[in-house]
C-alpha cells in the first residue's frame, strides 16, 4: 500500500508502489507545470511571475477550453480605484482640532493626523484660506 494513498483515501482496494501512484501520478504543480507532486512538495523556483487574470477565458481549465472548442478572448472588466474624494477644510489650527476632536482623533500633529485620516478614508485635503 502507497504511504500517499493511505494518508489521503484511507484503504485503496488496489495495492501498489509509490511509484505506481496513481493519486502522484494525478497531482499537478503549478509552479514547475509538470505532474507527479504537489506544489508545496516542488524543489523548483516557479516557471513565472504571477499575473492576474486579463482575459475570461484564462479562468477556464485548458481541458474544458479544448473540449468546449473555446478561442474567444473576451476582456475582464477590471475596476478601477475610485479617484479619492476632496476633503475641504479650513486652513485653521482650530477648525483642524475640532475636526480630529469629533473623530475622537488625539494627535500632537494634527496637520498629519488629518492627512492620514483623509487617506484612510480615500479623501484627499484641500486648505481654504
Amino acid at each position: 500500500m502507497c504511504k500517499l494513498c493511505q494518508d489521503v483515501l484511507g484503504d485503496l482496494p488496489i495495492p501498489h508502489e509509490e511509484s505506481n501512484c496513481p493519486l502522484q501520478k494525478s497531482m499537478y504543480c503549478s509552479h514547475c507545470a509538470k505532474y507527479g507532486h504537489r506544489m508545496d512538495q516542488c524543489h523548483s523556483k516557479p516557471l513565472s511571475i504571477y499575473t492576474e487574470p486579463c482575459f475570461v477565458e484564462q479562468l477556464i481549465p485548458p481541458s474544458l477550453m479544448k473540449k468546449y472548442n473555446i478561442t474567444t478572448r473576451t476582456p475582464l472588466l477590471v475596476k478601477k480605484e475610485e479617484e479619492p474624494q476632496i476633503l475641504e477644510i479650513q486652513d485653521n489650527d482650530r477648525v483642524i482640532a475640532a475636526y480630529l476632536a469629533a473623530r475622537s482623533i488625539k494627535a500632537k500633529n494634527r496637520r498629519k493626523a488629518l492627512e492620514d485620516y483623509a487617506k484612510s478614508q480615500n479623501k484627499r485635503v484641500v486648505y481654504i484660506r
